[in-house]
């Protein structure tokens, strides 16, 4: 099977957020199931070719992008098996991959090169797995070619959309449309099959409380809208071979946790005591993620218990200054690290006994999977991929702890049940080992795309 996994970013080149992630891993587990897959992405002006050694493989070509041409080329990174859509102005003069005013003439340009790549160089894909609003365009453009390729189109985030005004329809050679365009939108209705990051988020978003608008259309594909969890590379996130944090350890030999909790607490000038709960936050600050929730919570969790906070992440200048002023303030209670730092994100995994995650909502959630695989509790709303990766507490086999409305005190009421059951070190030390057990690598979910793509083939046009 053929596969053409078009996305705007991708480990190691780029990455912005998750989608980053899951471009980086999913393909290599769909090639290891035997499927031929191509993974085409812009190259920024930061995805160094000299770095990454990238080889042209198809020279300068024109795109038609309706009343004028440009140039692309297509660059290849043989080791890391990567493809690259190079256009000097769209892409290789931007240091960011988003938010740019241009950015719906340079993603559709992008899906009318990776299309034309295919053309040119005589491989047809019998499945178009085009990811997020930014590759939108190649399930349009490609939906009523002749003899087509099977498309399937995954939303990661459907807060963001590809929404434009009228006047850009022409991108798509549309000359007598009516209303705005909104890309992820048109990819909805040209999709076989739309799939989303965890089965609870497919379901939400047929709903008008999370769908941002689209939940008709969603609706209007009945079935054919799949929800599959993303997974966790764990050879990476291993805590018996990370060389980033203090010691290795595993769920077989979890003592190693403790001298990680402790140099956690020493690099960040937290009182080394491991009788104290450690809750790590990692995240990007703004309001999706929870955290005027948690900023909220602040004098109750440093007046009613005796819990220490850290914080890595960065985002909203006025949630990063409250951080800071409660650091400074409280600095034998609260850590933190405004920014992002890849090795102290994981020495957080590691030294932390819980991890808190009190999204609005969440598609899937990579961060609750790192933290299980560390051996911390993660504390979180249920929500899209937070309600299917997490086994609540009062529930057999539990694996953190899950609280349901959006509200501070029905966060606090969870925080408050796992400080409860931290000093019950027996109790603690099973969930901890069963939470790192857990499976969620991507060889379980490339097995269910591979299911998708067989019934995209199945039902195509």
């Amino acid at each position: 099977m053929k596969v053409l996994f078009m996305a705007a970013e991708a480990t190691p080149w780029i990455k912005v957020g998750g989608l980053g992630d899951v471009a980086g891993a999913l393909p290599q587990a769909l090639r290891n199931r035997g499927m031929d897959v191509r993974l085409l992405m812009p190259r920024y002006y930061t995805v160094d070719p000299h770095k990454y050694q990238l080889k042209t493989v198809l020279e300068n070509f024109p795109i038609t992008m309706d009343w004028h041409q440009e140039e692309c080329l297509i660059r290849y990174d043989q080791e890391r098996n990567g493809y690259f859509v190079e256009n000097d102005y769209y892409f290789g003069s931007r240091d960011q991959a988003y938010g740019y005013r241009d950015d719906a003439e340079r993603f559709v340009l992008f899906a009318r090169a990776g299309l034309e790549f295919c053309r040119r160089t005589g491989w047809y894909p019998d499945i178009i797995h085009a990811h997020d609003w930014h590759s939108a365009a190649a399930i349009r453009l490609h939906w009523a070619a002749p003899e087509r390729a099977a498309l399937v189109f995954t939303i990661h985030n459907i807060a963001h959309q590809g929404y434009v005004s009228n006047s850009k329809w022409p991108l798509l050679g549309v000359y007598d449309a009516v209303g705005n365009l909104n890309l992820m939108e048109q990819a909805i209705y040209g999709a076989d099959i739309v799939t989303t990051v965890s089965p609870t988020y497919a379901r939400e978003i047929r709903t008008p409380e999370y769908g941002f608008g689209l939940e008709d259309v969603l609706r209007g594909k009945g079935d054919r809208v799949v929800g599959i969890l993303n997974g966790l590379d764990y050879e990476s996130w291993n805590p018996a071979t990370d060389p980033a944090i203090a010691q290795n350890f595993s769920a077989d030999e979890p003592m190693g946790k403790l001298e990680c909790k402790r140099a956690l607490q020493e690099q960040v000038g937290l009182p080394q005591r491991s009788d104290v709960p450690l809750i790590g936050v990692v995240s990007r600050l703004d309001s999706q993620k929870g955290i005027r929730l948690i900023l909220d919570s602040m004098p109750e969790l440093l007046s009613l218990t005796n819990a220490q906070i850290m914080f890595l992440g960065s985002g909203s200048s006025q949630y990063e200054s409250e951080i800071h002023n409660w650091t400074a303030a409280h600095g034998d209670r609260v850590g933190s690290y405004i920014g992002f730092n890849g090795d102290l994100a994981r020495r957080i995994y590691a030294g932390s006994d819980m991890f808190l995650m009190p999204s609005s909502f969440e598609p899937c959630g990579l961060s609750q999977l790192m933290a299980m695989r560390y051996g911390s509790l993660p504390i979180a709303r249920s929500t899209g991929g937070l309600a299917d990766t997490i086994i609540n507490r009062i529930d057999d086999g539990w694996t953190g702890y899950l609280f349901g409305p959006y509200e501070k005190g029905a966060m606090l009421g969870a925080i408050g049940r796992a400080l409860n059951d931290f000093p019950n070190s027996g109790l603690w030390t099973d969930a901890v080992k069963r939470a790192m057990r857990q499976d969620f690598s991507w060889q379980r979910s490339a097995a269910r795309y591979e299911e998708v793509f067989n019934w995209a083939l199945e039902i195509r046009g």
